[in-house]
């Protein structure tokens, strides 16, 4: 009797605790280190799936220091984005920051190779709800189901942001 039930109880507790990591990993607890790596602006979108006609706050991509998409043969270097960084955090230089998003495929505008490293932020940050989300469009291509694969990349809540 028990080692049948060891035979059961040790699978399903290995489970619990291999999950329980990677709810962690999700819910940000932790400190990490990355990057900002690009920005965009887009529309909000109602409930509905309508553009509202207000634009969004400026969003920033973040590219972790370990995700493996430092080497630049990665075409989305990127792991999330925010709407949370702080205006003064960094002085972006003349022509980094765009108006809008990359009109080729509708994601934003990531800044040049020489400049994916400069960027880097200390930080603790939550994946949002449905609920919590800011809903956008960036142009034609999102409402066509072609462009930047947004739906792949969490939006997150930076907390504790540190310039490093």
């Amino acid at each position: 009797m028990n080692t049948l039930f060891l035979k059961i109880a040790a699978p399903i507790l290995l489970l619990v605790i291999v999950a329980g990591c990677e709810k962690e990993k999700e819910t940000g607890k932790g400190e990490l280190e990355g990057y900002i790596v690009g920005s965009f602006t887009c529309y909000e979108i109602d409930a509905n799936g309508q553009a509202t006609g207000h634009q969004t706050e400026r969003g920033y991509c973040i590219l972790l220091e370990n995700s493996g998409k430092l080497e630049y043969y990665s075409t989305i270097p990127m792991d999330f984005y925010t709407f949370d960084l702080p205006d003064n955090m960094f002085d972006f230089p003349e022509g980094i920051i765009l108006p809008g998003s990359d009109g080729g495929d509708c994601g934003p505008w990531f800044f040049p190779d020489s400049l994916r490293n400069a960027y880097k932020i200390r930080f603790n940050y939550g994946v949002l709800s449905l609920k919590e989300k800011v809903e956008f469009v960036c142009g034609a291509c999102n409402t066509m189901e072609m462009g930047f694969p947004w739906d792949n990349y969490a939006q997150v809540r930076i907390k504790d942001i540190t310039k490093y």
